[in-house]
């Protein structure tokens, strides 16, 4: 037991500093990569060299997190394979201690970055994403308008039909508004025509109003109003906005409403709920990647260094391709949203089970 304790701290001093060089590496890696991306865009307009440096201040927390699996997975296989290289791994194992209680304290980092990674990706990189993007924006002179033109919204268990000719987004105000109101059994009971309708922080305000409603007989009675404003007629404002919005940059309670509220105004909801279930998948890669690290760190006994950060970035790109795959096949009903936001990771979790099972020990 004491043996496995001094083991296991020799294999931590290892893969901390390693992981700390590998974390700055990879995240510098990032930021330079999306500097570049926009840097003959901040030249061509004057931009301030103070004001790109807020952008990349404003992008490190999302590099760190983008980082974080990739700079795990190199930091354990570099270790291992440092142990692997200098015969120090075989002489671990004659004492006793196998590779799987070896890898106990990387398995308990890779858990407890998990739900911290989740956390500090809802409290801290998606804020300053926002804002990174917003700053983008203004710095670029590109606007970002969610106003929508010819919108429908099915509302109310689609008991209310909503149709505009346009939705202009900084008045909150529809124009050319036609609204249908159904009964239980799908029919028409009421229709309301107006030129216009005004959002007044918690219904509908309609104006220059013709109103059609059926009476019991099934006939149907006309009524004009120059503001009129209806019970029930409360979809917000969101339901009509422009839905190219970035998924990425909602948190996952905003997702959770914003997914809701698609699915009940009969909009395409499978990316929002694509997206709030990656979350959660992406959160536990930790994990896998220490599972792929103990299954080939012990593998490399030459250019260790070399070989460590080759295996990484093969590993990373795979399960990054992967999940674009299924997060495409996802969003575009293809595959059922859960399923594609969680199938790669329970591919590479099983595929590094298997490899760490098999692995010298």
């Amino acid at each position: 037991m004491r043996n496995a304790r001094i083991l296991q701290l020799y294999l931590l001093r290892l893969f901390a500093p390693a992981l700390v060089s590998a974390l700055g590496l990879f995240a510098l890696s990032l930021e330079l990569v999306d500097l570049f991306a926009n840097l003959w865009r901040f030249l061509a307009i004057g931009a301030r060299a103070v004001d790109v440096l807020r952008v990349m201040l404003l992008y490190l927390p999302s590099a760190l997190s983008s980082a974080l699996p990739i700079a795990l997975l190199f930091a354990a296989s570099f270790s291992l394979g440092s142990l692997y290289a200098d015969n120090e791994l075989t002489v671990v194992f004659g004492s006793g201690v196998s590779l799987t209680r070896l890898c106990v304290p990387l398995f308990a980092i890779a858990v407890a970055l998990s739900g911290l990674s989740f956390f500090f990706d809802d409290a801290i990189v998606l804020p300053t994403l926002r804002e990174k993007n917003k700053l983008a924006r203004e710095l670029l002179r590109q606007s970002a308008s969610q106003s929508n033109a010819d919108v429908a919204v099915i509302s109310r268990d689609s008991a209310v039909v909503y149709r505009a000719e346009y939705y202009e987004d900084a008045g909150q105000s529809l124009s050319g508004v036609t609204v249908i109101e159904r009964d239980e059994r799908g029919e028409p009971k009421a229709r309301t025509e107006a030129a216009t309708a005004r959002w007044d922080g918690a219904r509908w305000v309609f104006g220059r109003v013709r109103r059609f409603e059926r009476r019991p007989d099934g006939s149907w009675t006309e009524l004009s109003f120059g503001s009129w404003v209806g019970e029930g007629l409360d979809e917000s404002p969101d339901a009509f906005k422009s839905q190219n919005r970035d998924l990425r940059e909602m948190s996952v309670s905003e997702l959770a409403v914003y997914g809701e509220f698609l699915e009940r105004a009969g909009l395409p909801f499978e990316g929002a709920l694509a997206e709030r279930h990656k979350r959660f998948s992406f959160a536990l890669t930790p994990v896998v990647v220490i599972l792929l690290a103990g299954a080939t760190g012990g593998r490399f006994r030459k250019n260790v260094l070399l070989a460590s950060l080759l295996a990484s970035l093969l590993a990373a790109t795979a399960y990054y391709v992967s999940q674009m795959i299924a997060m495409l096949l996802a969003k575009t009903g293809i595959v059922d949203p859960v399923a594609g936001a969680w199938f790669p990771l329970a591919a590479f979790l099983a595929a590094g089970a298997s490899l760490f099972r098999k692995a010298r020990t």
